[in-house]
């Protein structure tokens, strides 16, 4: 007999290499044990799994390179300017290339924002957190900054900078070494500089590339040019 958790997702991909058949499945659907999230993913029958029990048994079950980060990544560990008065949707980040299934994008439809992007090392940084693939507080900064300034604002993640006192600079070097947003770089750089973190002389500044030429943050900013770029001043909130 299939045992399926109160917050568990199954994939029809896992259970069939498990040994269960389609008829298996349907018949566990037909008696109310479990019903279909969608074609190919099932949960136990009248529960709502949660968004991080189907992230998991998509990068588990599945081989996705899908994980929780950015803005959710940082919430988790506490690190947040202000509570919002909503749930705010979850940040996911998925690998250049890779699809998500449908099922999840239809069950958990508005209830996520999506980044595809390998602007960072497949992996790297990612950490499992109560049962989910979550970024370290590393990563999610810079996710954080990819965003920036079209879902965010410089001048939040200045003041979610300042509550990042214990960040670790060698994972934080190999991040910044391998990254391949110039503009990341530079915002990361700048902030920073001005926030002055105690890890922040350990950052090699020397390995981390940061590109030619000048990146516009904000069209209507001013021009910085220790960082080549055009922001609005970011201690404004």
């Amino acid at each position: 007999m299939l045992s399926l958790g109160d917050n568990q997702v199954e994939t029809a991909t896992s259970l069939l290499k498990r040994g269960y058949t389609y008829d298996k499945l349907k018949g566990y659907v037909r008696s109310g044990y479990m019903e279909s999230l969608g074609r190919g993913a099932y949960c136990k029958a009248g529960t709502r799994p949660s968004i991080e029990a189907a992230i998991l048994a998509m990068y588990e079950q599945l081989g996705v390179s899908v994980h929780l980060g950015g803005r959710t990544a940082l919430a988790k560990r506490g690190i947040v300017h202000f509570v919002p008065f909503a749930e705010l949707p979850a940040t996911i980040f998925l690998e250049r290339g890779a699809r998500l299934p449908a099922w999840f994008s239809q069950y958990y439809k508005g209830r996520f924002n999506l980044f595809r992007t390998s602007f960072l090392p497949v992996g790297h940084g990612v950490e499992m957190m109560e049962s989910c693939p979550v970024s370290s507080p590393e990563r999610a900064f810079l996710e954080f900054l990819h965003g920036v300034p079209i879902r965010q604002s410089l001048s939040e993640a200045y003041q979610l900078l300042e509550m990042m006192q214990t960040l670790r600079p060698k994972l934080l070097n190999e991040l910044l070494v391998n990254c391949t947003s110039i503009k990341v770089k530079r915002l990361f750089f700048l902030l920073s500089d001005d926030v002055n973190p105690p890890w922040w002389p350990r950052i090699k500044a020397d390995t981390v590339d940061l590109g030619s030429g000048c990146r516009v943050i904000d069209k209507d900013g001013t021009f910085n040019a220790k960082y080549n770029l055009v922001v609005k001043p970011w201690r404004e909130i």
